[in-house]
Order: structure tokens, then sequence, then C-alpha cells
């Protein structure tokens, strides 16, 4: 299984950076996971809101294939349990011909265009910079594959 992360901006934070490799390391042992870091929208602070989500909009969907199963990490989204995130995503594997990506937005998370015909799953109902959402997502999905795998690391 393909399995990407879509993200719009560097990590800057050497402990994120250090969570991450980690991270993508062990999903290795379970599928082809990346971590797929796009450019920021270029004058991105100048722009009101929902121009700026437009923006970034266009820069994921240039990056998305029409095979892809897309999810949206949106603080709206569905909110799962470990073990239910580990089911929902299994099926959306096994519905899947192409890779599975998930995005995570930009600070004022997504325009309507990108968010029509997506799931939209929550981490949680606490909000979380953009830095921390890439790693708690990456050990969650790692967390789903052990759940799926019947392996020690959930318990």
């Amino acid at each position: 299984m393909n399995c990407t992360l879509m993200v719009i901006g560097k990590t800057n934070e050497e402990y994120v950076k250090l969570g991450l490799d980690k991270y993508c390391k062990l999903l290795s042992k379970y599928c082809n996971f990346e971590i797929e870091v796009l450019n920021d929208v270029k004058n991105g602070g100048k722009l009101p809101e929902e121009k700026l989500k437009q923006e970034e909009a266009k820069i994921f969907k240039a990056r998305i294939n029409p095979k892809d199963k897309v999810i949206l990490l949106d603080e709206n989204g569905k909110e799962f349990n470990s073990e239910d995130f580990a089911e929902y995503y299994l099926k959306k594997v096994n519905e899947q011909k192409g890779r599975i990506v998930f995005i995570i937005g930009g600070a004022f998370g997504f325009s309507e265009e990108i968010r029509v015909g997506n799931d939209r799953i929550s981490l949680s109902a606490l909000t979380f910079n953009h830095q921390m959402v890439r790693l708690i997502f990456c050990e969650q999905l790692f967390r789903a594959y052990t759940i799926l795998n019947n392996t020690p690391y959930h318990h």
C-alpha cells in the first residue's frame, strides 16, 4: 500500500523532525509511506483567509492523482478512537487502487472546493500546531498498523 501525508511548508522544529524520522522508519515495515512537503503559497501572509485556502487547494490538487483516495485532516472531521481509526483505514486500503493521501491543510484549514467529495477526519477536538499534527498523525498511523497486525505497541 502506498500512503502519503501531504503538508504545506517545511518542518522547522528539530524534535518534530526526529519524531517524524522515527515513525517514517517504523511505518516502512508496513507500507510505502512518504511525507510530501509542498511549498507555502507565495506571499500567503498577505492574502485574505479564503483566498489563501483557495491557493493552497490549487497546490494540493496539482499533486493529487485521480486514483488517489484523499482524506483531509480537518478539525471538523469525524473523530475516531485508535481501534476505530485502524478499521476505517483498513477499509480504505481494501477499497483503494491508488495511494491513500492524508492532507494537513494550512493554518485556516481547507477551502470548500477541496472538502467536497473527500473524507474528513479529526485527530482530536483539541487544536494542535501544524508541526505537531504531522507527528501525532504519523504515530497514530503506525499505531493503526500495529493494531491491525496484533503487535504489542498499542498496549
